[in-house]
């Protein structure tokens, strides 16, 4: 999710021309990792930005509505709002001071949503560098804490960067579990077959003797009933 925001995440600087990536997907399997990778960078991760400075909210679009399907609610209220009625994005770009309602409001809102598995990254935007309000949206949840200066934007570069790597090595532990887990299994059918087997080969043995009495995983003891060498 959203592996493809910005530049420095895998997507080619200049996509190909809509006609262009159409010919390509037409003479491309779909596993091909060019297609694949053209197919994703279409997808934009969506973010919201919860600000009611007109001017920043144009600033942050300009900058990332190339990247991003950008989303801005002027109230902490409306957030919370579009929060209960549909899915949640993927990044949340919040001001810690909108109007009246804190912006800790909407973390709270996001606690209580029917999908809590799966939260936004929220990063808090803030005019005052403040260790103690700091420490108060990490609290809450928030991911990171970036002060409005001159360092804003590689501030959230850096963020978002950190989001990907982040993803990343999620994916990689899963996709190991899930190795793993694969091999148990096999591990665990083999296990069965060959009690199976020797329950099988026991039974032709000794077909008058409980099978209880014989170690069916052949770890040393003979069937009672077999015949001496």
């Amino acid at each position: 999710m959203g592996g493809c925001g910005v530049p420095q995440l895998g997507c080619p600087t200049n996509p190909l021309h809509p006609a262009e990536r159409s010919r390509t997907h037409r003479i491309r399997p779909f596993f091909d990792p060019l297609a694949v990778n053209l197919y994703l960078c279409s997808v934009k991760p969506t973010l919201w930005l919860v600000e009611d400075d007109p001017v920043w909210a144009e600033l942050v679009q300009a900058r990332y509505g190339e990247w991003f399907a950008l989303q801005h609610f002027d109230s902490v209220e409306a957030a919370i709002e579009a929060a209960r009625k549909g899915p949640l994005p993927h990044y949340i770009l919040l001001d810690y001071h909108v109007g009246a309602t804190p912006g800790t409001a909407l973390l709270k809102a996001l606690r209580k949503h029917e999908n809590p598995d799966a939260p936004p990254y929220v990063i808090f935007l803030s005019g005052q560098e403040d260790v103690q309000t700091a420490a108060d949206t990490f609290a809450y949840g928030a991911y990171d804490y970036v002060v409005k200066g001159d360092q804003v934007w590689e501030r959230l570069k850096i963020a978002f960067r950190n989001i990907a790597k982040q993803e990343k090595l999620a994916k990689e532990v899963i996709e190991l579990r899930i190795r793993i887990r694969r091999w148990q299994l096999v591990v665990g059918a083999v296990l069965l077959l060959a009690l199976a087997i020797s329950l099988a080969i026991y039974v032709q043995l000794c077909p008058d003797m409980r099978v209880w009495k014989w170690d069916p995983l052949g770890l040393g003891q003979k069937p009672p009933c077999a015949p001496s060498l």
